[in-house]
């Protein structure tokens, strides 16, 4: 009898390694896109923030929802993200980013309840901080394009008629700004942006003082005790 093809399963215990991985494949993708200027990699900036949605929707709340509504979710949100595909006439910038924005929102606030205020502190939930943290600036780096394309000239290195085109510049301002490094490259020129900016610097820099310090230094005092 031939046995039957393994695949692994998404557990409690390693959900945050997969969200993970998707979020290093998203910045991969952005990074390389770039340095070569390759049209199509450029496009799969999209793909790739989908992907990291979707391996959200499917590792996060294990228990809370069901598969129903998890198929659910994914394919409303595919459907909503894929729209502009299907109607290249209208300007579906707005939608396409703020569902995305919507749903990052989500999985830091569900990723916080899992990872930061409930039971013992273990490998998975530090790394679940970590997800946040990539979280946090992806969800910037969507605010950032949705202001450009509400306010054209808001931060001039997003502009263009596709945001997938500026997604992955908009990644690198957003974590140069949410880490405080500054470099001084790509600077917002109108007040909304700038208090954005400002506002995610502050948020950085507390979420790496004190949440990540307090996770594993609890990890390290729990190692500790026994």
């Amino acid at each position: 009898m031939t046995a039957r093809p393994h695949f692994p399963r998404i557990s409690a215990n390693d959900n945050y390694i997969w969200l993970l991985a998707a979020l290093l494949v998203l910045l991969f993708v952005s990074s390389v896109g770039q340095q070569t200027e390759n049209y199509l990699l450029t496009r799969l900036m999209g793909v790739s923030m989908m992907g990291v949605v979707l391996v959200a929707v499917w590792s996060l709340e294990r228990g809370r929802l069901r598969f129903a509504s998890r198929a659910g979710i994914s394919i409303l949100f595919i459907v909503v993200e894929s729209s502009v595909i299907f109607f290249e006439k209208y300007d579906m910038r707005l939608l396409q980013l703020g569902t995305l924005l919507l749903f990052t929102i989500a999985s830091v606030v569900i990723c916080c309840r899992q990872a930061l205020f409930t039971g013992s502190v273990d490998s998975n939930k530090i790394v679940g901080a970590i997800c946040i943290y990539f979280l946090m600036g992806i969800a910037w780096a969507q605010a950032y394009l949705i202001v450009e394309v509400i306010f054209p000239g808001s931060i001039p290195a997003l502009a263009g008629e596709h945001w997938q085109d500026n997604a992955g510049t908009a990644l690198y301002f957003s974590f140069v700004t949410l880490s405080t490094v500054g470099f001084g490259d790509i600077v917002p020129a109108q007040p909304l942006a700038r208090h954005l900016a400002s506002i995610q610097a502050i948020a950085g820099q507390f979420y790496v003082a004190i949440v990540v310090a307090s996770l594993i230094g609890a990890r390290l005092s729990s190692k500790g005790g026994e």
